[in-house]
């Protein structure tokens, strides 16, 4: 390790930093942050990450983004900065502190993150001021007992409300703190029950707006089945599922499920195969994945229901569904592999060399060569860090 100026600072490999699990909790573990990596790759990193190294490991308590990106770039020594600490709660202020003016914008959703830790730690400090004063009142005598009064009522005044705190921090108002607050909670919940599709609709919904998300939730006559509808499949969005709602019975969509097979009575164009799947409902429109016969590729076609003559289809390809599912699960960290399965999903149904590519998936042969290259690319990091701390030392 090289050491600068200041004693705390020194430059170390990326492969010996681990990120703070809440980091990633609340911020996500991948970000997009474009406009850092093009800093990055082109003045390098110009502030250093907050590290803790109580617990005998280096630990990012700030600069999650950074070191992702330097570990994209390839860059072999990062800027860091240890800082100290005695315990995990330590740890865990740490991070709220070192991300409150977090650059890159906070969502509403990591908002409340942070808020519900901000409450876990300044509640118990309101209470204990309370206790402070009132020991105080009770050990007043006569002769000053209005002077105590007036000075705690002088230091309650100054004390700001545990709720006028965290909205202080999290930069919202009051009132939109107690209307976020409840929807975060639901959005907490839909998870605990497994319910992700809705989860994800109703926290994209609080991201756009906490007034449109919270009166959603208050609306318990359609909030089950709203929720129920997108669980289902039956739409994508909270827009979507509520319009579903209002139209009821008569809703020109009801009839259509995502990844339905649908055989047309014509042709919508020549080139297009007469079966169409069901990839996307919108508010407006049944979104069509059609095979291309000319080039052999996916076409989609946005489609009113009113224009949509077709009759519902047994799936096609079920047995080689469940195989993509199982292979998109296989290889969820190799994004070519989810990329390319994830649009043989779409298609009605899948060529014989589409078939072929599925049996090159699943072959040992591809499993091996990707288990040797996961083993070489190990082997390179492990040569590279022994590199680093032969020049480091």
């Amino acid at each position: 390790m090289s050491e600068i100026h200041n004693p705390d600072i020194v430059y170390i490999s990326p492969s010996e930093l681990v990120v703070h699990p809440k980091l990633i909790e609340i911020y996500g573990e991948n970000e997009s942050r474009p406009a850092l990596e093009k800093s990055i790759s082109e003045l390098g990193i110009l502030e250093s990450l907050k590290v803790s190294a109580r617990s005998g490991v280096n630990v990012v308590l700030a600069g999650k983004c950074r070191l992702q990106i330097a570990r994209k770039l390839g860059i072999s020594l990062v800027k860091v900065e240890f800082v100290e600490s005695n315990s995990p709660e330590e740890d865990l202020k740490l991070v709220l502190d070192f991300n409150l003016h977090r650059e890159g914008g906070k969502t509403h959703f990591q908002k409340f993150h942070e808020g519900q830790y901000w409450e876990n730690v300044l509640r118990p400090l309101a209470k204990e001021r309370q206790r402070e004063n009132a020991r105080r009142l009770n050990q007043s005598n006569d002769s000053n007992l209005n002077h105590s009064l007036d000075d705690s009522n002088s230091q309650l005044k100054k004390a700001k409300r545990v709720i006028q705190e965290v909205s202080d921090n999290l930069d919202i108002s009051v009132g939109s703190y107690h209307k976020g607050k409840k929807v975060f909670d639901f959005i907490l919940q839909l998870r605990k029950v497994q319910k992700f599709r809705a989860a994800v609709a109703l926290e994209k919904e609080f991201n756009r707006s906490i007034d449109a998300a919270y009166k959603f939730v208050c609306a318990q006559d359609i909030y089950n089945q709203v929720i129920d509808l997108i669980e289902a499949g039956s739409c994508c969005s909270l827009e979507d599922g509520i319009a579903w709602m209002r139209n009821g019975e008569r809703n020109p969509f009801r009839r259509f499920k995502l990844d339905h097979v649908y055989q047309f009575k014509n042709r919508l164009r020549p080139e297009l195969q007469i079966v169409g799947r069901v990839i996307g409902i919108t508010n407006e429109f049944v979104v069509f994945g059609f095979r291309n016969l000319v080039n052999m590729s996916l076409e989609v076609v946005n489609l009113r229901p009113r224009h949509i003559d077709a009759q519902l289809q047994d799936e096609p390809s079920a047995e080689q569904r469940k195989r993509i599912f199982c292979l998109m699960q296989k290889f969820s960290d190799v994004f070519p592999v989810q990329v390319s399965l994830t649009e043989l999903l779409k298609l009605p149904n899948l060529t014989d060399k589409e078939e072929v590519l599925l049996r090159v998936y699943e072959s040992d042969i591809f499993e091996k060569t990707w288990e040797d290259y996961k083993k070489q690319i190990k082997e390179m990091e492990s040569t590279n860090r022994n590199r680093d701390n032969t020049r480091a030392a």
